[in-house]
């Protein structure tokens, strides 16, 4: 993922620009020409991501949701992921999945690719199952067990555009929580969403619309966030640390429009973008819901039963092109908070605050050049876990 970004010119998702956006995948031949240019991109990825082998290290299932709507008939493919059992554990251990901390992933790769999607899982996931491992002082199951061992890690195979625009994959990603909760009545100890890139996006958008949940945190790495127009009808890519770091590759600016086009349903206009500087090619779609308005967080909140703001961990990086979208999304969120406990100023107990992780090594780079960094912030996030999981334990949820 990191050196497909790193490499972008290159290899693999620089490749990409190339490739046809507005298609009528109605016409066989068509549709046939465009996949051949993106799947071979699509593919170095995934058979990237088959160096993690997911079944040495965890217990994996899969499943595909059906949809009762709408016309795309095809099943929503999800894995779930928890703590590989020991033999004496499995015959020990009184497992109750519904009571343990759900987490839904969504994956990165600008809504086109899937970009590290089990790589980052193992890494993330993992690093969790080694923060409980060594919490000696977690007796919230009243056991010798962690109240991590039982946690399932929920990755949602989204739909892809071009193929499907904005809101296809957020639909998925909704479809695949409102499953996963209501359907297999998990999440009873603690409800969390991870986005990383693209996926941070769709992180932002699915805790917005699911605030009658009762989301615990929502862990916004790096969010892909097309920044508004002062009349707040166009949406573009145009910032600051665009125009900084575009030339860093990490991510190639020119596949951060090319993909910012395909989930929008943009034609290209060669001729006109061409004497265009990077950043300037607006929407009138915003890719992330709404969720950049501190409006519709207020409006969610209230219209929810949730006593508490679900807590926003937030990373965003230096030498990434993307970090002032996410820099936003974090005074909203600030004013958000604000709003919140200006209508219960008596009351003792705080809004979670936001944890915000600034890294130096760009787009994604942390999670192999800044491990202690890494390291601290999941040992956060861990502690997040651990004391929603209690509070909703406590009152019965």
């Amino acid at each position: 993922y990191f050196v497909g970004y790193l490499f972008g010119k290159l290899f693999p998702v620089g490749q990409l620009v190339k490739c046809p956006i507005t298609v009528d995948w109605t016409n066989v031949q068509e549709a046939d020409e465009a996949k051949s240019c993106y799947n071979p991109v699509r593919a170095i990825l995934e058979k990237a991501d088959e160096f993690v082998d997911l079944n040495a290290l965890f217990d994996v299932q899969v499943m595909d949701i059906e949809r009762s709507v709408g016309g795309d008939n095809s099943p929503v493919h999800m894995t779930l992921l928890k703590k590989k059992a020991s033999s004496d554990a499995a015959t020990t251990k009184n497992n109750d999945d519904s009571k343990a901390p759900l987490i839904l992933y969504m994956h990165g790769g600008g809504f086109t690719v899937r970009g590290g999607k089990g790589a980052l899982a193992a890494q993330i996931f993992g690093s969790l199952h080694q923060i409980g491992e060594k919490d000696e002082d977690d007796d919230v199951n009243d056991s010798a067990n962690s109240f991590m061992d039982d946690a399932v890690w929920a990755m949602v195979d989204y739909r892809l555009a071009p193929e499907h625009q904005y809101p296809s994959a957020t639909e998925d990603c909704l479809l695949a929580l409102n499953h996963l909760v209501n359907d297999m009545n998990l999440g009873r100890g603690g409800i969390h969403i991870y986005g990383v890139s693209a996926g941070a996006t769709l992180a932002m958008e699915v805790t917005l619309k699911s605030m009658d949940m009762n989301i615990d945190s929502f862990y916004v790495d790096e969010p892909k966030v097309p920044l508004p127009s002062k009349d707040g009808t166009t949406w573009s890519l145009d910032s600051g640390s665009l125009r900084r770091y575009s030339y860093s590759r990490m991510p190639p600016v020119d596949w951060l429009e090319w993909s910012l086009k395909a989930y929008t349903g943009m034609e290209t206009n060669y001729e006109v973008e061409s004497t265009l500087p990077y950043g300037m090619i607006t929407t009138d779609v915003d890719i992330t819901g709404g969720s950049i308005d501190a409006a519709n967080w207020k409006r969610s909140f209230d219209e929810s039963n949730a006593t508490q703001l679900p807590r926003l961990f937030l990373v965003t990086a230096n030498g990434d092109p993307l970090k002032d979208g996410g820099v936003y999304f974090k005074h909203i969120y600030e004013e958000v908070i604000k709003q919140v406990e200006a209508e219960t100023p008596n009351s003792t107990e705080r809004q979670p605050q936001i944890k915000y992780v600034e890294t130096t090594s760009g787009h994604t780079g942390h999670y192999i050049f800044e491990l202690p960094l890494f390291e601290d912030t999941m040992k956060e996030w861990y502690a997040e876990m651990k004391r929603s999981h209690i509070r909703k334990l406590n009152i019965g949820l």
